[in-house]
């Protein structure tokens, strides 16, 4: 399947880019990531702190993908 998938921050500057369209063999959000990591291994040390959005809706890593969804990965935020 094709999907769109959006990188902020950190995960954007490790990636070298904002935006994907990738095509995916896979069925979950957290599969998804894992095939990130495998082409930008950088990404590895971030999967526990990360959160995911599925068409603009928080999701888990079970979260189910369908053709043409977009994904919007976000790295840790701090503040206060």
């Amino acid at each position: 399947m094709r999907l769109q998938v959006k990188l902020f921050s950190l995960l954007r500057e490790i990636c070298n880019q904002n935006e994907l369209y990738l095509d995916f063999e896979g069925e979950t959000a957290g599969e998804l990531w894992a095939q990130l990591e495998e082409q930008y291994p950088a990404l590895r040390p971030l999967r526990a702190s990360r959160a995911i959005a599925v068409n603009r809706q928080h999701a888990q890593e079970e979260q189910l993908l369908k053709e043409g969804d977009e994904v919007a990965f976000f790295p840790p935020v701090s503040g206060g």
